[in-house]
């Protein structure tokens, strides 16, 4: 799967050698600061439309206040197990999220090869994971990187066929467009809808706001239907 946009963080350094009591200070310490973001009550979400997949026309057309169908993806760009706190899962205007949660996996072909998808559990919301770096072992995670829509799992295709349970309807509350200087969106435009393959800039960062239109499965359903494909 493809990977997205990224906003530029500032990074804490690790003081060699001192002891941390606290395993939340250690986590603190050791990887990027997680980004201050509200957790979004009414169901919405901000997702990254790539700039490749928008040249190649591969999302489906869509204009503001119309119902789509997808399975928002993360791509993971840090992650660390998570040793404290609720599972959450916020993302900020420009589609960048950071969410706790636990690692299930969704198998392509289930009973006909050892190929999976992984699957982060955020309290019953689904959200397929790909990894920047070396895959995680399984357990509870916090992750950092982007939400994106990844057209390779959409209904009718191999990926999308073992991310069913991802997938939710939306309603396109606005498609946003930002321009890209030193990995820092802004200027935002609003448009109507997709822009046409060739108005897309590779500088240029899309966003589309959805506001979910289903109700979320309890997470235990989620992860024993995971259980039973795997």
């Amino acid at each position: 799967m493809a990977k997205p946009a990224r906003t530029r963080r500032d990074r804490v350094r690790t003081v060699a050698g001192r002891r941390y009591e606290d395993v939340d200070e250690l986590v603190r310490r050791s990887l990027p600061v997680p980004p201050e973001r509200e957790e979004r009550s009414d169901g919405g979400l901000t997702v990254q439309l790539l700039p490749h997949y928008l040249a190649a026309g591969s999302l489906p057309a869509f204009r503001v206040g119309d119902e789509v169908e997808l399975a928002p993806a993360i791509y993971a760009d840090a992650h660390l197990p998570a040793v404290s706190g609720r599972d959450r899962c916020t993302v900020d205007e420009f589609g960048c999220a950071d969410a706790r949660g636990t690692i299930v996996a969704a198998p392509l072909e289930p009973g006909a090869c050892d190929c999976v998808v992984d699957v982060l559990d955020v309290g019953g919301r689904l959200f397929p994971l790909n990894w920047a770096g070396t895959r995680p072992a399984s357990g509870r995670l916090w992750v950092e990187g982007a939400l994106y829509w990844e057209p390779e799992l959409d209904a009718g295709t191999p990926h999308g066929d073992a991310v069913t349970l991802c997938r939710r309807r939306f309603r396109v509350r606005e498609v946003r467009r930002y321009v890209r200087t030193a990995h820092v969106p802004h200027s935002p435009v609003t448009l109507e809808g997709l822009p046409d393959p060739d108005e897309v800039a590779e500088d240029a960062v899309h966003v589309a706001d959805l506001r979910a239109l289903d109700e979320v499965a309890a997470p235990t359903a989620a992860l024993a239907e995971a259980d039973r494909r795997g």
